[in-house]
């Protein structure tokens, strides 16, 4: 049997969206920028061992109405199966690959800019490489037009059928994302907390504790050689951008984040964003909470979908 994963643009392109952008119902994982957060809250953890601070988006409230990262991976496995059932009414044979060969994993939290001391001494602003998806390449045209809706030249069909039975629009692997979608969309609670979010980024920065440690983090840099306003200037500086990781990079990382211990900046921007977020949380509570009873209602369902599968596989039944 063939097994096979699919790329990031093929993802996207199932789910509706450009790369890094939410699909509509607010499903994708979250990345830890400005407007985006991930599914655990509570206070920011005790800093330990190396101190890395990479978990505040995902401890900030909003987080409450997205997934975790181990939610959506048992919504990706539950499609990987629908789209298995799907390309078997076509007599194709799909072996779907493992969740996680699919999903990147996830960016580390740079909401406020880098946070993690070994990320910086290692990677500087660079984020971490991301492993190559799996080449499609080995499928054969058959295939390609069953799970994906196209051509083997890459052109996409509106319209086409296999074996009398008509091809769903994004193929069989769009399919598997529609059914486990559709039932749980709610546009206007996915946009609220995706607003809140950005707006909340926004205001947290006019907080005159978080101006102050601004201004601190960026006394304490100047006095070591490096002339940034804010944590989130070195990240688009043109010098960094580069593909190489210079000394000058890793040594301006490591003295940012040196510079945010000392000025408790992350503990400082993360305590003003949370309180805003949870007045606006307050005043838009009863659509946030239809949206979580939707996310927790869906993973449920993908969970089922997967045990289901799980049990036919060791049953020897899911041929």
């Amino acid at each position: 049997m063939r097994r096979q994963a699919l790329s990031a643009l093929v993802l996207a392109l199932l789910l509706g969206c450009s790369p890094g952008a939410p699909p509509p119902d607010g499903t994708a994982r979250p990345t830890g920028a400005p407007g985006t957060a991930t599914h655990r809250s509570g206070p920011p953890p005790d800093r330990g061992g190396d101190g890395d601070g990479t978990t505040l988006t995902a401890r900030l409230p909003i987080a409450r109405y997205s997934y975790s990262d181990d939610e959506y991976l048992a919504i990706t496995a539950a499609e990987l199966v629908l789209a298995r059932d799907c390309a078997r009414r076509y007599g194709v044979t799909y072996d779907p690959p493992q969740a996680t060969a699919v999903l990147a994993p996830p960016f580390a939290d740079r909401r406020y800019g880098i946070s993690g001391a070994r990320e910086a001494a290692r990677w500087g602003y660079h984020l971490p490489p991301q492993p190559d998806p799996v080449s499609d390449s080995g499928l054969s045209a058959t295939e390609q037009l069953v799970l994906y809706g196209r051509r083997a030249t890459g052109e996409t069909l509106r319209d086409t059928t296999h074996r009398g039975r008509r091809v769903p629009a994004h193929g069989c692997l769009g399919e598997g994302v529609e059914k486990l979608r559709k039932p749980y969309e709610f546009s206007a609670g996915a946009d609220a907390a995706s607003r809140i979010a950005a707006r909340s980024f926004v205001r947290s920065r006019q907080d005159s504790r978080v101006r102050a440690a601004l201004a601190e983090w960026a006394s304490c840099m100047r006095k070591n050689g490096f002339s940034y306003a804010s944590p989130m200037e070195p990240l688009k500086n043109p010098a960094f951008l580069r593909s190489g990781i210079s000394r000058q990079e890793k040594e301006t990382a490591r003295t940012d984040i040196a510079c945010k211990r000392r000025t408790r900046l992350l503990e400082t921007w993360f305590e003003a964003e949370a309180r805003v977020q949870r007045t606006a949380i307050a005043r838009d509570t009863a659509r946030l909470e239809q949206l979580r009873g939707l996310h927790l209602a869906k993973v449920r369902e993908a969970r089922r979908i997967v045990a289901g599968a799980d049990r036919d596989r060791e049953a020897g039944t899911d041929t």
